[in-house]
């Protein structure tokens, strides 16, 4: 089989309605696409275990070197740094997932207030460097949602980190959650005061190695919110954004709720959320 690209329109011949069809082989095209998808997911592959090593490296000099509170800020710096490289590795290679249609398998029930909070943990860092104030409004009891815990997780530092890096200094940033109004879902969303985002680029957004045009220049690669779409939509949720410029942005996502309650403890390793859970929903 060979791969076509087809463009068609209406078109008036001879005074007769007509469809004129343009076809183009993209053989070479796919070839080069599965090429660099296959290069893609072995590099980042790759980068796993030497980044495992490097933070497992910095938790046993944390425990070793005698308490020092330069030394013991650099270590952080190191290991938020190497965190940061993880989540964007892991997202990378879930884009790659996702994109060739591989469903969500490993699930569990977890409180998305606690998610909230351990998300905004991670964050703190980057929040008191850019002098920013970070308000959690999820602070009432919400029911449990059924998640892959890591990966949204991932999905809820990368809008923190995001609007971190728009909003001016001193700025303000809010997150919250609630119950949807069916009580199938529950609401996160996460806000900022920056520029704002015009909405001729609220959809493009969302593409892969996308990022906004204009004055302002921001580094990164334009993967974070192309992951958070296809996070969220695997999980059958939805998310969307509402702006006004110069007056700031918030992202809106829903995510499903556990059809039963299930109790479990959320601990910390190596930068990761885990979650066991006693039974599952």
């Amino acid at each position: 089989m060979t791969p076509v690209e087809v463009h068609a329109r209406r078109v008036e011949f001879d005074q007769t309605n007509a469809i004129q069809w343009i076809m183009r082989d993209i053989t070479s095209r796919k070839e080069l696409d599965e090429l660099r998808n296959d290069m893609t997911s072995m590099i980042f592959h790759d980068l796993r275990s030497p980044l495992g090593n490097i933070v497992s490296s910095l938790e046993m000099m944390s425990a070793i070197i005698p308490q020092d509170e330069t030394v013991n800020s650099m270590l952080n710096i190191a290991k938020n740094s190497t965190g940061r490289i993880q989540r964007l590795v892991n997202s990378l290679l879930d884009i790659n997932r996702l994109e060739a249609g591989q469903t969500i398998t490993d699930q569990n029930s977890i409180d998305p207030v606690a998610l909230v909070r351990e998300s905004i943990r991670d964050v703190e860092p980057s929040v008191t460097a850019r002098q920013h104030k970070l308000v959690n409004r999820a602070t009432t009891v919400l029911p449990l949602i059924w998640v892959d815990v890591d990966m949204i997780y991932r999905v809820l530092v990368n809008l923190l980190e995001n609007a971190i890096k728009f909003t001016p200094v001193n700025g303000r940033i809010d997150i919250g959650a609630q119950t949807s109004e069916d009580g199938m879902f529950v609401k996160f969303w996460v806000r900022d005061n920056g520029p704002g985002i015009p909405p001729s680029e609220s959809e493009r957004i969302f593409e892969k190695f996308t990022r906004l045009r204009g004055k302002s220049k921001t580094s990164g690669l334009g993967v974070g919110l192309a992951f958070c779409k296809l996070a969220v939509n695997a999980h059958g949720g939805k998310i969307w954004l509402e702006s006004e410029l110069g007056k700031g942005t918030t992202f809106w996502l829903t995510l499903p709720v556990a059809q039963r309650i299930a109790t479990g403890q959320i601990k910390r390793q190596t930068g990761r959320l885990t979650f066991k859970p006693d039974k599952k929903p």
